[in-house]
C-alpha cells in the first residue's frame, strides 16, 4: 500500500472535490490506496448520523 487514507480525504473524493486530488487518485492502482478501520468506522458513523443516509452510503 502506498497511501492510508483519512477520513477527510475520503470525503473529499466523494465530493469529487478539489478536482486535482480526484485526479491524483484515479492515477492510482488497485492495492496501492487503502484505509484504516477507525477510518470506516468514522464514514459508517457520519452516514448513520447523515440527513440522507441512503444516498450517503451509496457514494
Amino acid at each position: 500500500m502506498r497511501y492510508m487514507l483519512d477520513t477527510n480525504i475520503c470525503i473529499y473524493l466523494i465530493n469529487k472535490k478539489p478536482l486535482s486530488l480526484l485526479q491524483k487518485f484515479r492515477q492510482c492502482r488497485p492495492g496501492e490506496v487503502g484505509i484504516s478501520s477507525i477510518t470506516l468506522a468514522e464514514l459508517r458513523f457520519g452516514v448513520a448520523k447523515s440527513k440522507f443516509p441512503k444516498k450517503n452510503t451509496a457514494a
